[in-house]
């Protein structure tokens, strides 16, 4: 929890006003905000960056403890809202404090005879504020759309100054007025002077307005250089308290928003995510869309303080904490796994607990399952069905899910939970214990990790017969931690220091072992280790790492992930989200310093949806990708692996795959030859992609997007680059060793090319509109305007000569604009005004510029240089003004495109198709989505000493 109390707590309900709590907050943090201050006041308005060792009650009800004011965002929905009433219950308990009412919704009405409000009648004021006011109050009316929540709408400016002046003890009218009356009293003044002190008095204004203007500027240069530090200060600090970092960085964003910070607020995805509770399981839902975090209890000691076990469900994305609960005991909880959709099974001491999770912000337990002794181990079969559990007795038990008896046998609410096990055998010595399992090939064997140390051993057992449970393969291997694939197909496992890969036979034999790549400074102990989709595996030990490999073929090391020795070699548990997209470890002890909890410790939770390039939000990955994005940013598409591929980007930063099927067509790379190289391109509605390679060019119809349709191929030459005209019945191939072809897709069964310009290129781009098309020489400075009215018949126009060495690429916005990039270092932007070139606006970079993309809608341009540097500038008026400037190093090879105005398409040297989130707001709230403890005031004070405590996030 913050250090300090709240001005205002703002109580509202999630479902109904979800858009206006947190616009009120915010219009209170800036509305007559002093200039040395980050907010105006402080408002509590949410629950999103509760810390997950808080129990979200008491958090909330000390923030209420601690506000002068609550403001009820007044509405049915709030009415009907059980946090709503419990917080206005809650509030009612302490000293009268003041209750502001917003009404959005719904009717508010009083009656005088009663003195109170007419319940009958009133339907946007919970029942739990019956009798608190005295006589009819004042409330704020705010009924307007959610496009409106904004300082700049004149009604949403009045309703936050309505509920400011009260919180800052000022009249509305002074609070908005305040420049008014400076004026006024400036100009009473100025008149009362005498003529002969005119000059003096202009003399004075002056001085004052260098003086105050010598001072902003002395004060934005030093949040400059303060949102540099921070940004350094987070550079350092990222690997062994990344929660901090990620709060630094918020800090020098919100200080001063300058392009370093915004570059370092977007590219904040690689510095993991933080959680403060000391974990001892966690799991992802088959989905990926939860994530359960579980603590175990410990009774008191003398040494230790007493631990109640715990558990949270989080949005794996927001790291909303969608619910928590108490288990009410000191036992463990060692394991944890979600069975079919809607169930989470918990080991919990001498017990499975079965949760029913289908609404994750109102779990509800539906069994509890008896076990011999304490669970230490989970898997589930691929059928999503069968469970199985080792315990310490060394027997494993196999439970089945989803069937139509219940717990007690009946059907009802305990209908799918199984009644009792349906096989249990004792696969290991009561001495040993058992304490991994998991299933192998189609869930009919099962491999069985008896004992732990250096004489464990892992075992396979056959499992098809729930009646006769036996033995299968040859004999057990020498193995001290193991996990099977999600498929059931391989296993790897630590063994005699190493890590190796097994191959699980259908008889249940383990053959063909591969050994894991192992970098130099491997130290052999591991402490945990996960087995997850798409070939990846992530193993967490000895020596600082957490270390994640791709053994789907050839095994590689993939990346290497710091974190803190101790806590490598302590972790408590590691989970893989579906798709490999995000890693998240469990590690005993807070890396947030002395001002934690005795019993905190630390999840982690990396993005890896390119583990090469951990700042991508998304990836395409691929040994090889040619891909294009469609002008509406609906649809990306063209060749993964030598596989047609379609792509929905309904949400550009989760790619749903509508398509992917193997293709026999003509295009394809050619190692003989010079370029070698694959383009794809959409056409301008997306529901036509052209493949093109040395010789020929590959037509599709993506109208059905799923079933995309092979429907021509054409002959080409060498193909550097394609461009379709507009209205998408003129295709142009600009080709290395001849003219620009043109081609009509209206006709692909027709004779092609049926035209050609009689110029050579490297880039071209149709004018939006205009049947004009502009073309980069090949290994040129020249890019010239060809008129292709009659397209048989084509007119050059104009020729450019602005730069002085080989343009490297075009682009044009959706509304004319025109830019291209140099090898002579330079962007140059243009307008084509008739037949002329109308020079816009040059950019100098540092070194040869190599490609560029631009938005659809005109507001991007990006460009990617020499120096290995992504720059992206915001277009306004036709000049690019410095948004962004990231160090892309070797992981980038080209631009493919815009997705919308936020997400950039990158092509990476290993081959995948990154994307990008750009939006630096959107990326400050990420980056206080999962920070941990709150900074401390020590740590404030050590980075900004000259500025008040104030938390960014």
């Amino acid at each position: 929890m913050p250090d300090a109390g709240y001005d205002a707590f703002v109580s509202y309900s999630h479902d109904a006003d979800g858009a206006v709590g947190p616009a009120l907050r915010d219009g209170l943090h800036l509305f007559a905000r002093p200039w040395n201050r980050l907010r105006a006041l402080r408002v509590f308005c949410d629950r999103r960056a509760l810390d997950p060792a808080d129990g979200l009650w008491s958090t909330i009800r000390q923030a209420l403890d601690t506000s002068r004011f609550l403001i009820l965002v007044a509405s049915p929905g709030a009415a009907a809202s059980r946090w709503v009433g419990r917080e206005i219950e809650h509030w009612r308990t302490g000293p009268r404090r003041p209750v502001l009412i917003v009404r959005t919704g719904g009717e508010i009405v009083w009656d005088d005879a009663a003195g109170d409000f007419d319940w009958d009648r009133t339907t946007a004021l919970p029942r739990a504020l019956r009798g608190w006011f005295a006589e009819e109050p004042q409330w704020v009316d705010l009924e307007v759309p959610p496009g409106r929540l904004s300082l700049r709408d004149s009604v949403f400016l009045d309703a936050v100054a309505t509920l400011a002046a009260p919180l800052h003890g000022r009249a509305k009218d002074d609070l908005l007025g305040e420049d008014v009356a400076q004026h006024r009293r400036a100009q009473g003044f100025r008149r009362a002077m005498w003529a002969g002190l005119s000059v003096v008095a202009l003399l004075a204004v002056l001085a004052a307005a260098w003086a105050a203007t010598e001072r902003t500027s002395a004060l934005e240069q030093r949040d400059k250089a303060l949102a540099g530090s921070l940004v350094a200060e987070a550079s350092a600090v990222r690997d062994t308290q990344p929660g901090l970092a990620r709060q630094l960085l918020a800090a020098a964003y919100r200080l001063a928003p300058t392009p370093q910070a915004r570059s370092a607020a977007v590219s904040g995805d690689e510095i993991p995510r933080e959680l403060t509770t000391q974990a001892s399981a966690l799991a992802y839902s088959d989905d990926g869309s939860l994530l359960v975090v579980a603590r175990s209890g410990q009774a008191e000691t003398p040494l230790y303080p007493e631990i109640v076990a715990h558990v949270w469900l989080y949005d794996a994305q927001s790291l909303e904490v969608l619910s928590d609960w108490s288990m009410e005991s000191h036992d463990g909880i060692p394991a944890a796994r979600f069975v079919t959709p809607g169930l989470l099974v918990l080991g919990h001491g001498d017990e499975i607990v079965v949760t029913d999770v289908t609404d994750p912000r109102a779990p509800a337990e539906r069994a509890r399952l008896a076990a011999p002794s304490r669970g230490d181990a989970f898997d589930v079969a691929p059928d999503g069905r069968t469970l199985a559990a080792a315990f310490d007795d060394g027997t494993v038990r196999l439970w089945e899910f989803g069937g139509a008896g219940g717990a007690d046998g009946t059907d009802g609410a305990g209908a799918g939970i199984p009644a009792g096990p349906v096989a249990t055998w004792r696969p290991c010595t009561a001495e040993e214990g058992a304490h991994q399992v998991g299933f192998a090939g189609s869930g009919d064997l099962l491999a069985v990790g008896c004992s732990l140390g250096p004489d464990a051993t892992a075992a396979v057992w056959d499992v098809t017969d729930r009646a006769a449970v036996e033995r299968a393969g040859e004999a057990a291997a020498q193995v001290r931690t193991f996990d099977v694939a999600p498929d059931g197909r391989h296993l790897v496992a630590e063994t005699d220091g190493t890590l190796v890969r097994w191959e699980i036979a259908p008889s249940g034999d383990l053959r063909d072992p591969t050994p894991l790549p192992l970098p130099l400074d491997y130290e052999g102990y591991v402490s945990v280790l996960a087995y997850g989709d798409r070939g990846r595996v992530a193993v967490v030990g000895e020596g600082g790492y957490a270390r994640v490999w791709d053994v789907a073929g050839e095994p590689a090391l993939l990346v290497e992930l710091r974190l803190p020795a101790w806590d490598a070699m302590n972790a408590k548990a590691v989970a893989l989200a579906p798709g490999a997209g995000a890693l998240a470890v469990a590690t005993p002890g807070s890396d947030a310093g002395t001002d934690v909890a005795a019993e905190d410790g630390t999840v982690r939770l990396w993005n890896l949806a390119d583990p090469l390039e951990q700042r991508a939000r998304a990836s395409v990955p691929a040994a090889r990708a040619d891909l294009d994005v469609s002008a509406d940013g609906r649809t990306m598409a063209g060749l993964v692996d030598g596989d047609l591929y379609v792509a929905d980007l309904t949400d550009p930063l989760r790619p749903e795959s509508l398509a992917r099927t193997p293709v026999d067509i003509a295009a394809g790379p050619d190692a003989d030859t010079f370029f070698g190289e694959v383009l794809a391109r959409l056409g301008p509605d997306g529901n036509t992609l052209v493949i093109a390679s040395e010789g020929a060019l590959d037509v599709f119809d993506l109208t059905d997007r799923a079933h995309p349709r092979h429907v021509a191929t054409w002959p080409s030459g060498v193909p550097t680059d394609l461009a379709f005209r507009s209205d998408g019945d003129l295709l142009a191939v600009a080709r290395f060793d001849g003219p620009v072809a043109l081609y009509d897709p209206t006709a692909p069964d027709g004779p092609q090319p049926v035209a050609e310009v009689p110029t050579a290129g490297s880039s071209l781009v149709f004018l939006p509109g205009r049947p004009v098309l502009a073309v980069a020489g090949t290994l040129s400075s020249t890019i010239e305007l060809w008129d292709l009215t009659a397209y048989r018949t084509p007119v050059q126009v104009a020729v450019d000569q602005s730069h002085t060495y080989q343009v490297a690429g075009l682009a044009v916005t959706g509304d004319g604009l025109l830019a291209s990039v140099a090898r002579d270092s330079s962007v140059r932007t243009w307008r084509v005004v008739g037949d002329k070139f109308l020079a816009r606006s040059t950019i100098t970079d540092s070194g040869d510029v190599n490609d560029l993309a631009v938005s659809a809608g005109g507001g991007r341009l990006a460009t990617l240089g020499r120096d290995r540097t992504l720059r992206v500038y915001r277009l306004a008026e036709d000049t690019p003004t410095l948004d962004l400037s990231i160090s892309v190093g070797d992981t980038t090879q080209d631009l493919v495109g815009f997705v919308g105005e936020d997400v950039l398409a990158v092509r990476t040297d290993h081959g995948a198709v990154d994307l990008w989130g750009l939006d630096a707001d959107a990326a400050l709230e990420r980056l206080c989505s999962g920070t941990g403890h709150t900074i401390t005031r020590q740590q404030w004070a050590r980075v900004l000493p000259d500025l008040a405590y104030e938390p960014p996030c």
